[in-house]
């Protein structure tokens, strides 16, 4: 079996589902809190592209990520990293504050560049461990307390997991939160 290509597939998948739910909603649903105590829904969505953009880019190949890109600074919330340990608040500026049609241009070009690299890249590159704390050296915002406790079991995996775990099977638990959600919402609504 191909362990790249069915990654590969699953990566691309990710990005379908962050595609379809984006174009699927509309801007007042991006800012909505379905019940009390939950995440707008924006942030949730902004969140999984951010944890791809943070997983292929800063940590799987120790380069910038698109955000930190003058292009994509917008799209950056400092308070809320890349959603891993942000704040209710930070979290809330974020559905606020970044429109859900720039995530959508986000999300586009975060799949060319992810898709691009995968496809290049050896698969022996995939094997190797993981080194958070090494990829984080110059993203002292990533290594608090709050945001490494998210991600400290990640530390030391392969790197075929740990792009399995934040970039696809992460992504599917996110997107089955938000569609069950939105539905809720919807069916709720009056006619």
């Amino acid at each position: 079996m191909d362990v790249k290509a069915l990654l590969q597939l699953q990566l691309n998948g990710s990005f379908n589902l962050l595609t379809e739910v984006l174009e699927d909603m509309t801007d007042e649903e991006w800012r909505l809190r379905p019940f009390a105590g939950s995440n707008l829904v924006g942030f949730t969505v902004w969140h999984c592209a951010r944890t791809i953009d943070w997983a292929v880019n800063c940590v799987l190949r120790r380069s910038p990520e698109l955000v930190d890109l003058a292009e994509w600074r917008d799209v950056k919330v400092a308070e809320a990293a890349f959603g891993a340990g942000a704040s209710r608040e930070g979290a809330d500026r974020v559905a606020r504050d970044v429109p859900r049609t720039r995530v959508l241009e986000y999300v586009n070009a975060v799949r060319a560049e992810a898709l691009s690299w995968f496809a290049a890249a050896p698969p022996e590159e995939l094997s190797g461990p993981i080194d958070l704390r090494a990829s984080h050296a110059d993203k002292a915002e990533y290594m608090t307390p709050a945001v490494w406790a998210a991600l400290e079991d990640l530390d030391g995996i392969p790197k075929w997991q740990f792009l399995a775990r934040p970039c696809v099977s992460h992504i599917r638990v996110h997107y089955g939160e938000v569609t069950s959600q939105l539905e809720a919402v919807r069916a709720a609504a009056p006619a």
